[in-house]
């Protein structure tokens, strides 16, 4: 009996996993990463592929598992128009698109169109969602799509962090600890030097000086 009970629960199981691998190949929600998401959808330019209703999701967040089934009917419906792309972003896992999309939250829904970016901010079901892709979202306030960040960027955020470090423990120096001296002044070191390396990559790649002017002879 032991035996045949064993047996049954693994049929169960295999069953459940083949039927998760074919909804998952049948899905028409495009997924998006750090690595393809500018490339499938141009957001930063409002090129050529179409608008994209984005979803940026947590895969333990409840509110996105119960979403998911509208979430691919979604798909589906807006596919046979051929206007709008669905797609999803875990965030876990891709990070810098939370960062530069300002996720606080999951789920967070985002209407790309030509360049501009509105947030849907109503009902998590299938006519709402429908509705605000078909030409609703122009009833809701749009930003401008931010660029991807730059080196530049990412200079700029990681100086901060650390000026503001900095700036805490000065103002508070009772509050470091005694091992956590060595890693202020090896953070000091640290940064002098890497700012230094950025200044002097950013010299030799500006324009060259013009050349010195010759004195006309009288």
């Amino acid at each position: 009996a032991k035996e045949f009970i064993s047996m049954v629960r693994f049929i169960s199981y295999l069953v459940a996993a083949c039927l998760a691998v074919a909804a998952a190949a049948e899905s028409e929600v495009v997924t998006l990463t750090s690595d393809n998401f500018e490339h499938e959808t141009q957001v930063a330019t409002g090129a050529t592929t179409g608008d994209w209703f984005v979803k940026f999701y947590a895969p333990w967040c409840g509110h996105c598992k119960k979403m998911a089934p509208a979430w691919e009917s979604l798909a589906v419906e807006l596919k046979e128009g051929g206007l709008v792309n669905v797609a999803e972003v875990d965030v876990t896992g891709n990070r810098a698109l939370g960062t530069r999309f300002e996720v606080k939250g999951f789920p967070t829904l985002l209407y790309f169109t030509k360049g501009t970016m509105y947030k849907y901010q109503g009902p998590r079901e299938l006519e709402a969602l429908t509705k605000y892709a078909n030409g609703g979202y122009k009833d809701t306030a749009g930003s401008p799509v931010p660029g991807e960040p730059s080196i530049v960027d990412e200079f700029k955020k990681a100086f901060t962090q650390i000026f503001s470090s900095i700036t805490y423990y000065l103002k508070n120096p009772g509050k470091v600890k005694e091992n956590e001296w060595g890693f202020l002044a090896a953070g000091l070191v640290i940064g002098t030097v890497f700012c230094s390396f950025i200044f002097m990559t950013f010299t030799m790649m500006g324009p060259a000086p013009p050349p010195p002017t010759k004195p006309k002879s009288s």
